[in-house]
């Protein structure tokens, strides 16, 4: 189908969803749909599906090498420098361009009636390479736990779907700490838009 296929399976940790996304991008992978899981017995079992940047192909050896060496260091020798690993793998143009002047809007929603015990955050905003390590990484900053994920990029446009509870255990229902939570990713996503050519 185009894209190939990552598991990962492993015990669960503050930042782990973010530290795996971060090695994806800095492998020179893009991310084109995920799905994390966290077992009541702290066991994380996620799984994306991700093409090579460079062409968008399927991911050959030395990238799966690459990300597998970048997510063994990550977690055995502790945090690297993401943004600077993520930088090197600028592409030329992106994968997908719109129309002249087309832009996708982003817009985070929060919604509290979905799940019994989690804070549903949505994000729809414009692909980016380290768009998800970019999101997770400032979801775990602010002390929110991750529990499930649902990713889909299609075309340029990313729809990203977080279950989440805060620091206390509890969801997210302040309408300042949801203020505080979608200043802090459209923060976030505008560094990225920035950083982009």
């Amino acid at each position: 189908r185009g894209y190939s296929s990552v598991k990962v399976c492993t015990w669960d940790r503050a930042g782990l969803f973010s530290t795996v996304c971060g090695s994806l991008s800095a492998a020179g992978l893009n991310i084109l749909s995920a799905q994390i899981f966290s077992r009541i017995d702290g066991v994380v079992l996620d799984t994306f599906y991700v093409t090579e940047i460079h062409g968008g192909g399927l991911v050959g050896r030395e990238a799966r090498e690459r990300f597998e060496e970048i997510l063994l260091k990550a977690l055995t020798r502790g945090p690297l420098d993401f943004h600077s690993l993520i930088a090197r793998q600028k592409v030329a143009r992106p994968l997908y361009q719109g129309l002249p002047g087309e832009r996708i809007k982003t817009r985070i929603l929060f919604d509290n009636a979905t799940s019994e015990d989690r804070t549903v955050i949505d994000v729809e905003t414009e692909d980016h390479l380290g768009l998800l390590y970019a999101i997770s990484g400032a979801l775990t900053e602010l002390g929110l736990d991750i529990a499930l994920a649902k990713i889909s990029t299609e075309k340029g446009a990313a729809v990203d779907t977080f279950y989440v509870r805060d620091a206390d255990g509890q969801k997210v229902e302040s309408s300042d700490r949801q203020r505080e939570i979608a200043e802090r990713l459209y923060e976030a996503i505008k560094h990225l838009e920035l950083a982009s050519p």
